[in-house]
């Protein structure tokens, strides 16, 4: 990793302006990553804004720095000499700002996902990493960039929520080292535990717990397969993000090799998310089949559709 680090910190140089952007539906991993990086460029003297093209989700509001976040194509996106994409395996994450990039500015990459095949002028991928929040806290220890407190939680929720709480596969000694040391920096634990683990609220509850009745098992492949309908966030009262968590709940099931979640959502679209704790499965492969990817234990896929129910199970239908 230190040829990469070294390469993108001198790539980085040459810039007085950066527009640094992450995937949509953001999470931990995605938002604490990014402002990381907008404070590390900003003591460096390179202007930079970070971007999401959607909004920030109200158990991340606590992140310092999210109020800075732009959601919206602007005049300094237009005119960043570059933009430096991160926590994104391909860069159509981004969402419709995908189509907005010039392709005459270099794109940097800071990533961790396996199916990632390097889409940026210089790319800095580990996917034995826990999340891109653990990249970013190497390169800031290898160019000796200060963390303070507040970089510290950002960076530590990162790592946090992408291993569920230190409780799935990616909670590696890298992920445990990484957290110990900003732990020490100052990240806030209490806080971060307490907006992101212990934040759900009655109407998510509910929500999950039709997740749980439409739970469907085939006991012969080990796959365990439900469904989060569009109307149901009407129906509990509950917002887009009180979807995220069943995937990794689900993956807490005795005797199953996968689970999976397919969530409609608003635009037409099916989300399946895949999570497996089986060393004989690679989900990031299923989900390539799909369109999209991930890692080995955890990766997603989004097509046109919706879901239906049928003798055989559910299945996404045009």
């Amino acid at each position: 990793m230190i040829e990469q680090f070294k390469q993108l910190q001198t790539a980085l140089a040459r810039h007085s302006t950066v527009a640094i952007v992450t995937h949509i539906r953001p999470d931990g991993d995605a938002l604490g990553s990014s402002l990381a990086m907008k404070r590390y460029c900003d003591a460096r003297g390179i202007s930079a804004r970070a971007y999401c093209f959607d909004d920030t989700p109200a158990y991340l509001a606590f992140l310092p720095d999210t109020q800075q976040i732009a959601h919206t194509q602007d005049d300094f996106w237009d005119s960043a000499e570059a933009y430096l994409i991160v926590d994104c395996g391909d860069r159509s994450m981004i969402g419709s700002a995908h189509d907005a990039l010039n392709e005459a500015k270099p794109v940097y990459v800071i990533d961790h996902h396996a199916t990632n095949q390097g889409y940026g002028a210089v790319n800095v991928i580990n996917p034995d990493a826990s999340a891109t929040a653990e990249i970013i806290h190497q390169l800031f220890i290898h160019t000796g960039h200060a963390i303070n407190h507040e970089v510290a939680t950002q960076l530590f929720t990162g790592i946090y929520t992408d291993t569920d709480s230190f409780t799935n596969l990616g909670t590696t000694p890298g992920a445990l080292s990484s957290s110990s040391e900003l732990l020490a920096r100052g990240a806030q634990f209490k806080d971060i535990m307490a907006n992101t683990m212990r934040s759900k609220t009655i109407p998510a509850l509910k929500l999950w717990g039709l997740a749980l009745s439409r739970l469907r098992l085939d006991r012969e492949k080990g796959i365990a397969v439900t469904v989060l309908r569009r109307d149901d966030l009407e129906t509990c009262h509950a917002k887009p993000e009180d979807m995220e968590g069943v995937a990794n709940l689900l993956n807490h099931l005795a005797d199953v090799s996968m689970s999976m979640v397919l969530r409609e959502m608003g635009d037409g679209t099916v989300k399946g998310s895949l999570r497996t704790t089986s060393d004989r499965v690679d989900v990031s492969k299923v989900a390539q089949l799909l369109g999209g990817g991930g890692h080995a234990k955890a990766a997603g896929f989004t097509v046109k559709g919706s879901v239906v129910e049928s003798p055989e199970g559910w299945k996404i239908v045009e």
